[in-house]
């Protein structure tokens, strides 16, 4: 009997059907829906604060910890809202050097965002691969070149389905149809923006409407260069969760939960 219990468990593992046992302890994120319009200017106070993604510890470092000093050195906090349209991003960020960059330096070299999104509710949050409705987005945080793109070169050929990377070798704008505004602060800057689902679609991938009671996939980075030049050998990186291993890794993604 205990072999049939055992070979059951494992079937239904398998299928997907026991994630909610690992779902218990993946970190989840509230994205609280819009009850009136928020006006995109850097200042947070028609947001809804009470959900706060907090990236501001040595745990979360996940890269080049060695030169990270601390909170006051780059850290966030990180706000998610939402309506049937746009995606609300906000990011209060604590930062020594804001808006550093270098020439001929990739991405994920430079001050960066990095936002890893699923728009597909459905998906099994244990699959270790990206799939066609998981995306990367770069947001380039520097006052000369606030560039964007979308990483897709992650995602196996036979589930790209036709939306391809964006604007990963710099100087592009992935997300044209994006609202954003910055708004300097005493230790660092407020970057705000709406990000329209539609950005996330094309001919072969619907676009993505969600509903209260949704949950996707979800994790968010701030990367820091201290020094421009030079000083580009270690550039920090935290993560809200996870290790490096996100960027391939859907499975160690936390969950974005829709209020």
């Amino acid at each position: 009997m205990k072999r049939i219990i055992a070979a059951i468990l494992s079937a239904l593992l398998c299928m997907g059907l026991l994630a909610g046992v690992s779902l218990a302890e993946r970190p989840t994120a509230v994205a609280h829906k819009v009850c009136q319009p928020l006006t995109i200017d850097g200042d947070l106070n028609d947001w809804d604060l009470s959900s706060p993604i907090e990236i501001n510890t040595v745990d979360q470092v996940i890269r080049d910890g060695n030169v990270w000093i601390g909170p006051q050195d780059c850290s966030c906090i990180v706000y998610v809202m939402w309506d049937e349209v746009n995606l609300y991003l906000a990011v209060d960020v604590t930062e020594d050097s804001p808006f550093g960059a270098a020439d001929m330096l990739p991405l994920d070299k430079e001050d960066n965002f990095k936002l890893f999104l699923s728009t597909d509710p459905t998906a099994n949050p244990d699959r270790q691969t990206f799939e066609s409705n998981d995306f990367l987005v770069y947001f380039l945080i520097d006052n000369n070149f606030w560039d964007t793109a979308i990483d897709r070169s992650m995602v196996p050929k036979e589930y790209r389905k036709h939306f391809k990377s964006k604007g990963v070798d710099g100087g592009e704008n992935a997300l044209p149809d994006m609202e954003k505004a910055i708004q300097k602060t005493t230790t660092g800057f407020i970057y705000e923006a709406a990000i329209p689902f539609a950005s996330f679609s094309n001919d072969d991938i619907p676009v993505y409407t969600p509903a209260v009671g949704d949950t996707v996939g979800f994790d968010f980075v701030i990367t820091d260069i201290a020094y421009p030049c030079p000083g580009t050998e270690y550039v920090p990186q935290l993560a809200w969760t996870g290790d490096l291993n996100i960027n391939i890794n859907p499975s160690l993604w936390g969950l974005l939960a829709f209020e």
